[in-house]
């Protein structure tokens, strides 16, 4: 396979799995004494929507910097199409993040450009296409997510909808692989939120896409959702088709989804005695 510089992409070490992109096997975090991942084994299927959902604190937004590369466990391994990522270089890292969309929890774009230079920076950062051709390219990403008209605008002059789908456009401008969702719904109307979610179902059904979201909101996930992994306590907990989630009835799959405060995962931190905090005796609380 051609990299975008025309050179020939490394062969793969490992031939990858037909049915899976991303492979976790044993994966331990351990993040400023605490255990975010314990032993942490999940699949990844490729061509198919994977919702990660959890309590909040799990660590599902680290867990898209593991695949990333951005972090490395303290145990275990990530593969992502069958390159183990501890084994990476440098720049065998970044050619394959070339291949990696992200799509950011605020949308991150960049104040000073407006939405066509924001859409065209990966562009200009790590090609050396001519212009025309940066062009044709940010102007076709910019009409699949019903924004060309808006080329011109400035980050400010757009609503928090029009924002995510500039990102959007920014994140699938190289036409990824792998399109990495951080809470993509949060903050979003429901005529921006339905505009959102079928985006994510067209652009992985006509592109080829597997897409990985981190997502609180259930209704919206299954609309969009193959799959769900719900992650607690450092372990997947649960995982399947939307339809299968419901079904499960295990504890931790009532607490999440029915909001209950009693189960599996503390709505408590842990603390010392209440009232011995409040200087009370035994009994006075």
């Amino acid at each position: 396979m051609l990299a975008k510089d025309g050179s020939m992409i490394d062969t793969l070490r490992d031939k990858p799995d037909d049915d899976v992109l991303v492979r976790i096997r044993g994966l331990t975090t351990v993040l400023g004494g605490k255990t975010i991942f314990d032993r942490l084994d999940l699949d990844i299927p490729r061509g198919k929507v994977t919702a990660i959902m959890g309590p909040s604190g799990t660590g599902k937004t680290t867990l898209l910097k593991h695949i990333t590369g951005q972090l490395q466990g303290d145990a275990g391994e990530v593969r992502v199409d069958g390159q183990d990522l501890r084994t990476l270089s440098r720049q065998q890292l970044f050619r394959l993040r070339e291949r990696l969309g992200y799509l950011f929890q605020n949308s991150a774009l960049l104040t000073d450009f407006n939405v066509f230079e924001n859409v065209a920076f990966p562009l200009r950062q790590h090609t050396r296409l001519p212009e025309v051709l940066i062009r044709n390219l940010v102007l076709t990403k910019l009409q699949a997510v019903g924004l060309r008209g808006a080329a011109e605008l400035m980050p400010d002059e757009l609503s928090g909808g029009m924002a995510r789908r500039v990102a959007l456009a920014r994140a699938i401008v190289f036409d990824p692989m792998l399109i990495l969702y951080d809470e993509p719904f949060v903050g979003l109307d429901p005529i921006a939120l339905n505009q959102v979610l079928r985006m994510i179902r067209t652009l992985n059904q006509t592109l080829g896409l597997t897409s990985v979201l981190v997502a609180h909101e259930l209704a919206a996930v299954r609309q969009v959702a193959d799959h769900i992994c719900l992650i607690a306590n450092g372990k997947v907990v649960a995982q399947g088709h939307p339809d299968e989630i419901d079904r499960d009835g295990s504890a931790w799959t009532r607490q999440f989804f029915g909001g209950e405060a009693e189960g599996p995962v503390p709505f408590h931190y842990p603390a010392a005695d209440y009232a011995s905090a409040l200087g009370l005796r035994e009994g006075q609380l």
